[in-house]
């Protein structure tokens, strides 16, 4: 009985040693990216990616301070998954094994008892933009509203993206930091002002040096660490106009008459060509009787949006009008609640895939409708069926995600007529139900990246299978994109039939790729290959180095 009892008292010392020798350790530095100096009292952070009993997924698991040398380190480290980042200010935070500021880093596995030493985290020292806000007669203009933003793409069309704001101090004067290397549109906030005499012009949102057209404003290029000066905005004065307009609310009369109220707000978005919205956005109330104004309105072509929730459905309401020299009155905006979408999806020859992982999406095809008015989306049942609720009066474009590997979505039909290509006309009644065809039979390319600067292969590049067909190069469903393994390896799977050319980029901003004014200067370093259905392709890539972008 006694040897029983020994082996029970030694059992949790045998689990503390063997958890003791599965422990794991990391060592390293912290530099700056621009200098190569080391870099003192960095705040490191060990940031777990992986699940495990009484570990919550991506829970900071340790921390350390760098040393005068830069140099960090961290014992007793559970052997598992881990991202390793660095803070410190005056600089944007850093990864290991990431290319650049804002890029993810690479995964750290720890395996049981390992020693990872000579990690390295190099941190890139942040931006400034500064300089004075002035009048018409130039004058410091205390208060205003400084915004700093840079451009984005949303489906291969460029958006202007706010990265920072500020107000400036009583001597006109801001400051904005925290600035990642890029290029930056510097504007000053419109306050518009009420007691304004109608017909008198008023400071409208300038940006610098001194526009009111956002696609004429100067860029401003930040360096790694710039500290730019300087950078002025003289304020421009502007005839505007004033849009006046009632919502006409169906549900109003019910609402009230069992003391609700159902108000909705109204939503005025600049359109520019080429550009998701970019330009002057700002919402105005409306009144109990359903009116509402819009003062300081700069001549342009705007959507004019309002939309409502009431018992879980949503009535939406939109249209575009031109401003010009004169107010804009009577514009009328009627609610109207959404119609349903049904339909059925099939798979084209055998097979034992499941549907009900699939999801049905209807996104609408012009950018107003993306930026404010809900997307309609369902899951398919295991019968194929589904059928979306509530949809509103647009033009939307059809999707599936969830496919199963290898599968392709081949054709939507909806009363004989193609929506996959030209998207589903939504006009107040329920259209014709939707058939939506899947292949098992989508393309593959596999292929390697191969840097020409040192005849080697290039990890963490990024691939981008890219349509050639002219009908398909404005969807983004067509287009795809993976980084490559440590060898350099790619595949895509689950293509559709079509021409492509295969590019790399060593980096690139995410969707630059669908912008035709990016990618032109660039087709011939791109790879052409040709998909038929089922087929495998190989390609060898040649990587497309940051400095020949």
């Amino acid at each position: 009985m006694r040897w029983w009892i020994g082996l029970v008292l030694l059992a949790p010392l045998a689990l503390a040693a063997q958890t003791e020798a599965d422990a794991c350790a990391i060592s390293g530095q912290v530099s700056s990216a621009a200098t190569g100096a080391p870099l003192r009292r960095a705040l490191v952070y060990l940031r777990r990616m992986e699940a495990s009993p009484g570990v919550t997924n991506s829970a900071v698991s340790q921390t350390a301070m760098t040393d005068a040398a830069g140099r960090f380190a961290m014992a007793g480290i559970a052997p598992g998954k881990y991202r390793l980042s660095a803070e410190r200010s005056g600089y944007l935070a850093g990864q290991y094994g990431s290319s650049g500021p804002g890029k993810s880093g690479v995964m750290l596995t720890l395996e049981p008892g390992q020693k990872a030493n000579d990690l390295t985290i190099k941190m890139t020292p942040h931006g400034v933009i500064a300089g004075r806000v002035l009048d018409d007669e130039g004058e410091p203009m205390a208060s205003a509203n400084v915004q700093v933003s840079r451009q984005q793409y949303l489906q291969g069309r460029k958006q202007l993206a706010r990265v920072n704001a500020g107000l400036t101090n009583d001597l006109g004067e801001y400051r904005i930091f925290g600035l990642a290397p890029g290029r930056y549109y510097v504007g000053v906030e419109s306050r518009p002002n009420p007691s304004l005499p109608a017909g008198e012009d008023e400071y409208v949102t300038t940006y610098f040096p001194r526009t009111t057209d956002i696609t004429a404003a100067g860029a401003v290029d930040v360096a790694p660490g710039a500290q730019l000066r300087n950078i002025d905005i003289a304020m421009a004065k502007v005839h505007t106009v004033l849009v006046r307009g009632r919502v006409i609310n169906e549900l109003a009369a019910a609402a009230a008459a069992n003391n609700q109220r159902l108000i909705p707000s109204v939503m005025l978005s600049q359109r520019i060509a080429g550009m998701v919205g970019g330009g002057i956005t700002r919402g105005a109330a409306v009144t109990p009787q359903g009116t509402f104004e819009l003062p300081s309105v700069t001549p342009g072509q705007y959507w004019l949006i309002t939309q409502l929730n009431s018992g879980g459905r949503n009535y939406t309401a939109r249209a575009t009008i031109q401003v010009g020299g004169a107010n804009v009155e009577g514009v009328t905006l009627t609610l109207r609640g959404g119609t349903p979408v049904s339909g059925q999806v099939r798979v084209e020859g055998e097979s034992t895939e499941g549907l009900s992982r699939l999801r049905i999406s209807m996104m609408p095809a012009e950018f107003g409708g993306v930026m404010y008015l809900p997307m309609a989306t369902q899951m398919v049942k295991e019968d194929g069926s589904f059928r979306l609720e509530d949809v509103g009066s647009d033009r939307y474009m059809v999707a599936v995600s969830g496919l199963p590997e290898g599968f392709y979505l081949k054709s939507i039909r909806s009363a004989n007529l193609d929506v996959l290509a030209a998207g589903l006309e939504i006009s107040g009644d329920s259209p014709a139900p939707l058939e939506v065809i899947l292949s098992s039979r989508g393309g593959q390319v596999t292929g390697t990246v191969m840097d020409p600067r040192t005849q080697k292969s290039a990890a963490q590049a990024t691939v981008v299978l890219a349509p050639q067909e002219k009908e398909r190069r404005d969807r983004e469903s067509y287009y795809r994109t993976v980084s490559t393994d440590a060898s350099g390896g790619f595949t895509f799977k689950g293509l559709t039939p079509g021409e492509y050319r295969v590019y790399a980029w060593e980096e690139t901003e995410y969707g630059a790729w669908m912008d035709p004014d990016f990618l032109k200067p660039q087709e011939s370093r791109g790879e052409a290959v040709s998909i038929a259905e089922g087929a495998r392709e190989s390609v060898q890539v040649k990587l497309i180095p940051a400095e020949a972008q």
